[in-house]
């Protein structure tokens, strides 16, 4: 499957949406950060469909081969119950 809007991603698939939501806000407390979901695709993991969401933090990344920029966390949850 082709890249998704983060938009499409929630009407799409609406439970693995909210548990990826879920997943976020956990890291938007335990990182004390902001995440803006930026991509969404359906990715197979060891035989399961999982909806994988790329998300931009504030998190500074700051080292000699990545240079200064914006980290990118990425969170899955499987499609199926």
């Amino acid at each position: 499957m082709s890249l998704l809007t983060p938009m499409n991603a929630s009407t799409m698939f609406p439970v693995a949406w909210q548990r990826i939501e879920e997943e976020m806000d956990v890291a938007r407390h335990a990182y004390d950060t902001t995440l803006a979901p930026v991509a969404a695709e359906v990715v197979m993991v060891e035989g399961e469909q999982m909806l994988e969401v790329a998300a931009l933090t504030d998190i500074p990344i700051s080292d000699d081969e990545a240079g200064d920029g914006p980290m990118t966390m990425t969170f899955r949850a499987k499609l199926a119950a």
